[in-house]
């Protein structure tokens, strides 16, 4: 569930068009992260390989997922964009970049006849945590539920970098998922999926988060909010 964030090196070579380019530098970087923020950023990522998923389409677009563990077991009832499938067992940053690879791939022109790309992850001087989240009125694809990132904390104290503090505030907040209270429901309020319906009411936490045009219902059960 708690994201991560990598930084997308591409490399690509082939045969000159009629502008004696391979690709265009600026068309291309801009095709490239429309693909990206398209297909595979703020998606949660799916192992469909894995034998703890259950997915199930449902109606108007929406569709279930459960993540089946004897404990902490996650439970999703989303629009389809808020996934991303991956063709494996588990997600890595080689699964995911091969992945991207393939959609890539697939939207280059015919002239364009090789292809390198490598997800690398950003680098964080200092204390950073990992975390899930959905942001009912942003504008943009942090809309999505439930996506994530790895985030840098600096925190300063009369003016100067507290690192003592900034890594007692990664670990207090690692691998969280940030709600709102005011979105915090019952189970029943819920169109819950086969599995989480057998959840019980006190063991788990519920929420039901709303965007601007799509209506998200969120089941995160067993997930610790702070």
């Amino acid at each position: 569930m708690v994201g991560e964030s990598w930084i997308l090196d591409v490399s690509l070579s082939g045969k000159l068009n009629e502008m004696s380019m391979v690709l265009d530098f600026g068309k291309v970087k801009s095709q490239i992260k429309r693909l990206v923020d398209q297909y595979v950023d703020h998606r949660l990522l799916i192992p469909s390989q894995s034998q703890h998923i259950r997915f199930s389409e449902t109606q108007n677009g929406y569709a279930t997922l459960d993540l089946i563990r004897p404990e902490k077991s996650i439970h999703l009832n989303c629009p389809e964009e808020a996934y991303c499938f991956i063709d494996a067992e588990t997600i890595t940053t080689e699964s995911v970049q091969e992945h991207v690879y393939h959609i890539l791939k697939s939207h280059l022109p015919d002239n364009v006849e090789g292809l390198e790309i490598v997800l690398r992850p950003e680098k964080i001087d200092g204390a950073y945590y990992h975390y899930s989240h959905g942001l009912k009125k942003h504008d943009g694809n942090c809309q999505r539920i439930a996506h994530g990132h790895r985030s840098p904390i600096e925190l300063y104290v009369d003016g100067h970098r507290d690192e003592t503090l900034e890594h007692s505030f990664a670990q207090r907040w690692k691998d969280i998922y940030l709600g709102s209270a005011e979105d915090q429901v019952s189970l029943q309020t819920l169109s819950l999926s086969e599995h989480a319906s057998q959840c019980k009411e006190d063991t788990h936490y519920a929420l039901d988060t709303k965007r601007h045009r799509v209506t998200l219902s969120l089941q995160l059960l067993k997930v610790k909010l702070k």
